[in-house]
């Protein structure tokens, strides 16, 4: 997974009282700043600037006509300046009251509602403003900020799209406008609006990271790492951007910059534990097991009430050759919860994975005997033998698991799964078929009850269960891949299975197996070379699959890559060796 937005979201904008400060333009006698860009001037002078001496006010059509509204907004201005937003809005009131029809007094005094963080006036001064002037920006983005305030941000987005549109030099609206749709998951939005922030403003390091984050999320990664760059240039102290440098790098194939990345992220975050376990995951892939080993210490010491720590340190001391240091660790994982499966459980995977599938066994036997009326003491000596390739015996015990918890949904799905393990098909659909009726809901249940349908021959069946499953969540991804994988690999109304794969993809398109079967697709349709985009894409994804390669080979044997077609045959007999079908194929490559 990839990092989440508050792993490195920061409030690089200004505000007060929980509203966004907003900052605006208007006309000659009413020209509205920024608060972070008015000049400070004392009130003589601001008075100065507005106020025209008596003699000239017949003459001069501007003029302001009254002298009491004005000297009230000039002490509201003022008040407001010095700090004191309660006798400012009080002095703007009562220019109001003296001068209602005023828009810009009416607009000054929403933005000192909005600075003293009152959201509720600051939105009825705004529709007050907006009654007058549907068209003035400062309005229309003070009622989006409003409305972000009082937490209705799906209202806000319609004014705050108007004001930037109308006043498109107005940073501050871009700026709320993008963590409006931040907030709202409008990533595509907000990556727009930060794109035309750094646009006004090429030295906005916020902005620059923000739209780096946005790009990242949107898988842009190329365009985020230059983003970030920016960003850094500006601000290289900035928290998070260590770690989305080092996020990047490792999304662009760089794992040693990135845990260089990391490592220096943690020596001024040290209490970071979530990038603790990134650099742990990391230095692991890459083979450096000493270092990511003492990584792990690190973060079991700082959660040791997290079972998952103790089982990847354990994991890791089997592979650094410790394995008394790894037993050890493994039976205080279990004094967390003596008593509890999941200790054991963990215990069992890490002692599979290492060769030491007689002492997982004996554990899971020895848990289950002292907790022999408990329905997970049989799953467990199932699962611990599944794991250790006994599939007959796992089998066996699924079988014990569910006569004597015939109700038990679990029971039966692990049951049902260990039957499809074992290719007793016609046994697996009957135990489907019986938990349908558990789970009517279950989408999930249709797609296995298709598997085996298939598998057994029923081509026809298969394919219903997956229309059904499609009437039953039609919008959910895994059901739509699946039916349209299932329509193309059969050759069967391949429109409708380009329709079900392209909303799947377009759901998820970095899902290596959804990307497989649109290749698939494509190789059905006669269209090569886009087949052979898409399964390189994939087996890029998904780091190599069996299946994956066997199809990549077909492509390539029919573009007459004869050579590469072999290797994609033969990488997919290493990861599915008794598969006689590839080895047919490959015997036929010339």
């Amino acid at each position: 997974m990839g990092p989440t937005r508050e792993d490195y979201h920061g409030d690089g904008g200004r505000t007060s009282g929980g509203m966004a400060e907003p900052a605006v333009g208007g006309p000659r006698a009413a020209v509205l700043r920024s608060w972070s860009m008015r000049a400070r001037l004392p009130a003589l002078v601001l008075a100065a600037l507005f106020v025209v001496p008596g003699p000239a006010r017949a003459a001069d059509p501007d003029a302001y006509p009254s002298d009491d509204a004005l000297r009230h907004y000039v002490s509201g201005r003022w008040l407001a300046e010095t700090g004191d937003m309660a006798g400012a809005s009080a002095e703007l009131s009562r220019a109001m009251a003296v001068d209602p029809a005023n828009v810009p007094i009416a607009v000054e005094a929403c933005l000192v509602a909005s600075r003293a963080g009152d959201a509720p006036r600051a939105l009825e001064l705004a529709h007050g403003v907006l009654a007058r002037d549907p068209a003035n920006a400062t309005a229309l983005w003070l009622e989006g900020a409003a409305l972000v305030t009082l937490s209705r941000p799906e209202q806000a987005l319609a004014p705050l799209r108007t004001a930037a549109a109308i006043d498109s030099a107005n940073a501050d609206c871009w700026r709320t406008l993008a963590r409006t749709a931040d907030g709202l998951e409008m990533v595509e939005l907000a990556d727009s609006c930060y794109e035309h922030l750094v646009g006004l403003d090429d030295g906005d390091a916020e902005s620059w990271f923000q739209l780096a984050t946005t790009r990242a999320r949107l898988g842009r990664y190329a365009d985020a790492d230059s983003a970030l760059g920016e960003a850094m240039d500006e601000n290289p102290a900035r928290p998070g951007a260590l770690f989305l440098r080092g996020w990047l790098r490792e999304k662009l194939g760089h794992p040693d910059e990135a845990a260089g990345l990391y490592e220096h992220h943690l020596q001024v975050h040290p209490d970071d534990v979530a990038t603790r376990r990134r650099l742990v995951g990391l230095l692991a892939e890459t083979g450096r097991v000493h270092e990511a080993l003492a990584q792990a210490r690190k973060v079991r010491e700082a959660s040791p009430r997290d079972a998952n720590a103790w089982q990847v340190e354990a994991d890791l001391e089997f592979r650094d050759h410790e394995p008394e240091a790894a037993m050890r660790t493994l039976a205080g994982m279990r004094a967390l919860d003596p008593h509890g499966a999941d200790g054991v459980g963990r215990s069992v995977e890490v002692l599979v994975q290492h060769q030491h599938a007689h002492e997982a066994i004996a554990l899971a036997d020895r848990w289950a005997a002292e907790h022999s009326g408990d329905l997970h003491a049989l799953l467990l000596r199932a699962w611990a033998r599944e794991s250790a390739g006994q599939a007959d015996s796992a089998l066996a015990y699924a079988r014990l698991a569910v006569a004597a918890r015939p109700d038990s949904e679990s029971a039966h799905r692990v049951l049902a799964r260990y039957l499809r393990q074992s290719r007793r098909w016609d046994e697996a659909i009957g135990e489907i078929q019986l938990l349908r009726g558990m789970a009517p809901d279950d989408p999930s249940l249709l797609l296995d009850l298709g598997f085996c349908r298939e598998q057994s021959g029923d081509v026809g069946g298969a394919i219903q269960a997956g229309r059904d499953a499609v009437a039953m969540a039609p919008d959910a991804a895994p059901v739509l891949n699946f039916l349209g994988y299932m329509l193309a690999d059969h050759d069967r109304d391949l429109g409708e299975a380009e329709r079900l794969l392209r909303r799947a993809v377009d759901q998820e398109p970095d899902n290596g197996a959804y990307l497989d079967s649109m290749g698939w697709l494509h190789y059905r349709q006669g269209a090569f070379g886009q087949a052979r985009v898409e399964l390189e894409r994939a087996l890029v994804i998904t780091g190599g699959d069996p299946v994956i390669h066997e199809h990549l080979g077909d492509v390539y044997r029919e573009l007459k890559l004869f050579d590469l077609a072999k290797q994609q045959y033969r990488k997919s007999l290493e990861g599915d060796t008794g598969n006689s079908r590839v080895r047919d194929k490959l015997q036929a490559v010339h």
